[in-house]
């Protein structure tokens, strides 16, 4: 390896994106939840990050969950940013610029309960994927968790030919500017340029236009990372398990709990069909297939242990979970095959508990303790559909909140500081559910005033309108700036309310405020 980025894209940072499928709580429910046995999370336990960015994921995690974590990302400047939120926090962390070589020929490094990357499998070359395969296994623990996320076939298949045009023009034209905005709209525009043409590629995929037209909205530094790095490798899901055997990983499941539930993915046909699959490898495949999968979020595990149906209901109903929103929820989302509804009885029920003590997180064992003629399997589904939708989170013990709350409040506190001139990292740590809950810039500024005393929107807007005033900064209404202190004071006190209202119930029972 000549130069040191390996030909990943680096001419910009990548950006501060939060993903909970790393959480490592979040992991040993999705396992739970598919009936296998997961580590224990505790003061001893060590878990890894390969390719971790800006290092957010990373660092809400290592303040927010026992054990030490350990990453490394070859882009100094992400090493750089990931230690300073480390510093901040105080967590037992360390994180490295290390290349995957260089990790998998450290002596330093523990035996980890489990290592996670998330898009990085399909934008590196086969060869660090080889090294990846070999850091698994000598450094993940039998019984160890492995997160890998990656582009998949057949649902990039029609796709792949609209990033090769993509990589095209920037290896022949984009590599001469140094701008990545100007870099990527150049090949945004010469691909556009090209379909409207209609060659006879975009007559046979329906769809190309609208895809191109998505992608112009995508923030362009993640475009760059994700499009304009000189490896792509698109796999199908029993490639990457038969690479990922040879570190003696199983497939568990997915990251995606609403997986489980067949019915919430496809027609009664399509389950008659995949029911006469035995084979565990096969039938997942098959999946991809009805459902046009283009992205995986896969767990496998060194030595799956598979549990009694009594064990994993026992362990799933005692387990503490706290809703994420106030709004209205109902039993509906959207999948591959279109909107869907549940029709669940015990549905208002669960939602009534949950928000009952002011949204503290509970245990269903006790709904069913309290409500006999409540079922068991409809609680089950509506874990499920609520975890899987982000309204719901699985939580950690009381006694595991208490010995992370103090890393978080100082992380958190760090980021509500920077928050007053940036808005990069929009989320704060939780000590109960071991990682971010999804908060902007102008709350987190709103809570920093909340935690000093001030109650009343008008006064959570005129602090925040003062500290983006002296900052020669205005708010937006309807894509337009908006020019007068009134009509933005007003603005702001309609967020403050809403923070007030909406927001606040949440991050008091996530013991964020």
């Amino acid at each position: 390896m000549n130069e040191w980025n390996d030909g990943y894209f680096t001419s910009d940072t990548y950006t501060y994106g939060y993903y909970r499928e790393l959480n490592p709580t979040f992991q040993n429910f999705c396992l739970l939840i598919n009936g296998f046995a997961a580590p224990e999370l505790n003061e001893s336990s060590n878990h890894c990050e390969l390719g971790f960015g800006q290092g957010v994921a990373v660092n809400f995690h290592a303040a927010a969950t026992p054990g030490k974590f350990y990453g490394t990302d070859f882009n100094p400047a992400h090493a750089a940013h990931a230690n300073e939120l480390c510093n901040a926090s105080k967590c037992n962390a360390k994180f490295f610029d290390d290349s995957f070589e260089q990790m998998l020929n450290r002596d330093d490094l523990p035996q980890f309960d489990s290592i996670s990357l998330h898009g990085i499998w399909s934008w590196i070359s086969t060869e660090n994927q080889k090294i990846i395969v070999e850091f698994a296994k000598k450094f993940l623990k039998p019984g160890g968790v492995f997160y890998n996320s990656y582009n998949c076939y057949p649902g990039w298949a029609a796709k792949s030919p609209l990033r090769e045009l993509l990589i095209l023009y920037d290896k022949f034209v984009g590599e001469t500017e140094s701008n990545t905005v100007k870099r990527v709209d150049g090949a945004l525009n010469f691909t556009k340029e090209l379909l409207s043409k209609n060659p006879i590629y975009a007559r046979t995929i329906p769809g190309l236009e609208k895809t191109l037209a998505e992608m112009t909205k995508e923030n362009h530094n993640y475009l760059a990372h994700e499009f304009f790095n000189r490896d792509w490798i698109c796999m199908y899901f029993t490639e990457v398990a038969e690479i990922l055997s040879a570190a003696k990983l199983d497939f568990a499941c997915t990251a995606q709990p609403l997986d489980l539930l067949d019915q919430a993915n496809f027609d009664p046909e399509a389950i008659e069909f995949l029911n006469k699959i035995q084979n565990p490898i096969m039938k997942e495949q098959a999946k991809d297939y009805f459902i046009n999968r283009q992205f995986r979020k896969d767990i496998f595990v060194r030595g799956a242990r598979k549990l009694s149906q009594a064990e994993r209901r026992n362990r799933l109903m005692n387990m503490n979970f706290v809703l994420m929103t106030t709004a209205d929820i109902d039993m509906k989302c959207v999948v591959a095959r279109g909107e869907i509804t549940f029709n669940n009885p015990d549905f208002e029920k669960a939602i009534e508990f949950l928000r009952s003590d002011n949204y503290r997180p509970k245990k269903f064992f006790d709904l069913l303790k309290n409500n006999p003629s409540v079922n068991v399997s409809n609680i089950e589904q509506i874990i499920n559909f609520l975890v899987s939708t982000d309204k719901m989170m699985p939580c950690q013990t009381e006694e595991t909140i208490k010995k992370v709350k103090a890393n978080c409040d100082r992380l958190n506190n760090y980021l509500i500081k920077r928050a007053e001139n940036v808005g990069e990292i929009n989320g704060l740590a939780s000590p109960v559910i071991g990682g971010a809950y999804p908060i902007g810039r102008f709350e987190q500024i709103f809570i920093d005033s909340y935690k000093n005393g001030v109650r009343k929107s008008e006064d959570l807007a005129k602090r925040a309108w003062k500290i983006v005033e002296s900052q020669g900064q205005r708010l937006l209404k309807d894509g337009k700036t908006v020019e007068s202190a009134e009509e933005n004071l007003k603005l702001f006190d309609e967020m403050a309310k809403k923070f007030l209202n909406l927001m606040l119930p949440i991050v008091k029972a996530l013991q964020i405020v």
